[in-house]
């Protein structure tokens, strides 16, 4: 089926969601909550919660049924039990619905007949009528710039990242993250089982979506390997694309087949398959979430050579290693830049005046500004990575929340002033304290354009990935040096 009428999830002018309590607590999973979402969300067109009771809910007049809303409807969101699914197709047939979403589990997920049958007989009517079904077994569709989300917290500012994700969890937590780290999503689809929505469409409409500059995929398995590839290739040669193929053990291909009913595949398969059409596989949620900060921040290589600043002397010798073993280069730096860069400093006890650089106490007095400055003008290095190991201080009396304010001020004005890129890394964190100032700094960090990572080894790999990403691209098109 052609890809176009997909707009009608993404874009709706009128959303019915069956399954909607009137009684309902607001943001509980289901019919209620998917409400609470799209108001909270700015949905703009028009929406009808649809329960047999009828009544009111949230100021809005409740239904019986999807044939008695007084206009047209072009997406219905099913959160009623799947014993009340066909029913609900046939309303929707006669409606005139483009397009449903079944968030409703107990389809062929279970792997038995009688959920396997209701799933083909739900999508015979869909077939039939030309209506598209999202699911199911699955949270469906977030897309900020229309309003449309499953839950009520998500960001609303829209962005260039799409997201394919089979899982309904995994959807839920990588939105909530990423955009936590400065990512913004252009669209979001959790498709379950996939009885109609598949990757394949989805991965067709992702490459052709003006608004989308970046795709990420969760998949458990395909329903048409070759039909993937082929989309696959053809968003990989438009846009980068951030694979996490899952299911690649035995114990994992048992867990797909019951989360999505979905066959696994080979693993060197999908490895071969991503090199070939230039994709960037992962193994992690964390590394997709990473790779999408990457290519959010990074339209152009960053370089291989690293200068490494941070604090404390045994977490810059693991970040010395960890760097390398990523494949970046740490370059020694020259004696002026060591001599000016001690020159900076009131005392050199403590201190590791190389790269990796550690300040020690001096950076509390110095500051990152002067360094980051420094290292800025310095050609044998093409950005730095600022570590802030926070643990390595005692629980912050107000003093140590200052002082570390002012490094990242730092980073920040540095960034803004020089161009060279920085990034930033928090870690070690061991007090609530920190965590609450960690999600701070983040903000600070990301909306002055800077990416920020988790450890030192992620965003080593990261850059690496986007080097090698950007290489193989140049291969292809013919201009590699």
């Amino acid at each position: 089926m052609s890809t176009s009428n997909l707009d009608a999830i993404f874009h709706p002018a009128a959303i019915a969601i069956a399954g909607v309590s009137t009684r309902g607590r607001e943001n509980q999973l289901g019919g209620r909550g998917y409400l609470d979402a799209m108001m909270r969300c700015g949905f703009k067109g028009k929406l009808y919660p649809v329960n047999p009771k009828g009544g009111e809910v949230l100021g809005l007049t409740v239904y019986p049924r999807v044939t008695e809303i007084p206009g047209p409807v072009d997406y219905v969101v099913s959160a009623i039990p799947a014993s009340g699914a066909l029913q609900l197709m046939e309303g929707c047939a006669a409606k005139g619905v483009k397009a449903v979403h079944f968030f409703t589990s107990g389809f062929s997920e279970l792997g038995k007949e009688d959920g396997i049958q209701l799933e083909r007989e739900v999508l015979s009517i869909a077939r039939e009528h030309g209506i598209r079904v999202v699911g199911p077994n699955c949270m469906g569709v977030y897309c900020p710039g229309s309003g449309v989300s499953f839950l009520s917290d998500l960001c609303k500012e829209k962005g260039r990242v799409g997201m394919i994700c089979q899982s309904g969890g995994n959807a839920i937590y990588v939105a909530r993250e990423a955009a936590r780290r400065g990512v913004r999503f252009s669209k979001v689809v959790s498709y379950g089982n996939a009885s109609d929505v598949n990757e394949t469409d989805l991965m067709e409409y992702m490459a052709d979506d003006p608004e989308t500059g970046i795709i990420m995929a969760y998949i458990e398995g395909v329903k048409d390997g070759a039909g993937f590839k082929r989309a696959l290739e053809r968003a990989a040669s438009r846009k980068p694309v951030i694979v996490l193929k899952v299911g690649v053990t035995e114990s994992g291909a048992r867990a797909a087949a019951s989360h999505t009913g979905s066959l696994a595949g080979a693993d060197r398969v999908w490895d071969g398959m991503i090199e070939q059409v230039n994709a960037v596989r992962v193994d992690t949620i964390e590394e997709w979430i990473d790779m999408a900060v990457t290519f959010s921040f990074f339209a152009e290589p960053v370089g291989r050579r690293v200068a490494l600043l941070g604090l404390g002397g045994g977490a810059t010798v693991l970040a010395g290693d960890e760097a390398s073993k990523e494949g970046l280069v740490i370059p020694r730096f020259s004696d002026e830049l060591l001599q000016s860069t001690a020159g900076l400093l009131g005392s050199e006890a403590g201190t590791i005046i190389n790269n990796p650089m550690d300040l020690s106490a001096e950076a509390w007095t110095v500051g990152y500004y002067p360094i980051l400055k420094a290292f800025s003008e310095y050609d044998e290095i093409d950005f730095t990575i600022v570590h802030l190991s926070v643990g390595l201080i005692a629980r912050p009396p107000e003093v140590h929340t200052e002082i570390w304010n002012k490094l990242v001020d730092d980073v920040v004005r540095a960034h803004t002033d020089f161009g060279k890129p920085v990034i930033v890394v928090i870690q070690m964190m061991t007090f609530p304290e920190h965590y609450e100032w960690m999600v701070e700094a983040r903000e600070k960090c990301y909306m002055a354009g800077i990416a920020v990572y988790n450890s030192i080894r992620h965003a080593s790999r990261s850059c690496n990935r986007l080097l090698r990403y950007h290489a193989r691209a140049a291969v292809r098109r013919g201009t590699a040096g």
